[in-house]
């Protein structure tokens, strides 16, 4: 379980971790995100500090709230999806994948 002592060292990690891969994502934050319902506000911050980290690295720019707000959603929904493979001994297809790229991750 991450403490809110915790939480801004995870943000950094974030932003400086912008090419992180899905295997390489904190077991914590795939826990913490299959223990809600939705995104809680740290994981949001968590998820968009990567977001926007990635496309600076990627794109050279910033991206437009809407498009991190969706993202966040998008990669809530993979750390969710990888925490429970991760349980069941299942290989995940995105494993290899941009923890922070919300352009390549697989459905659900």
């Amino acid at each position: 379980m991450i403490t809110q002592d915790q939480e801004p060292d995870y943000i950094r990690l974030a932003e400086a971790s912008p090419a992180m891969l899905c295997r390489e994502a904190p077991p914590e934050i795939l826990e913490a995100c299959a223990l809600d319902n939705e995104p809680t506000p740290f994981l949001e911050q968590f998820f968009e500090a990567g977001i926007r980290a990635h496309a600076r690295q990627e794109h050279g720019r910033e991206l437009p709230q809407m498009y991190v707000n969706n993202a966040i959603l998008v990669l809530w929904l993979r750390a969710c999806r990888l925490y429970t493979n991760d349980l069941l001994g299942v290989v995940d297809p995105d494993l290899g994948k941009q923890f922070f790229s919300s352009a390549d991750a697989t459905p659900a």
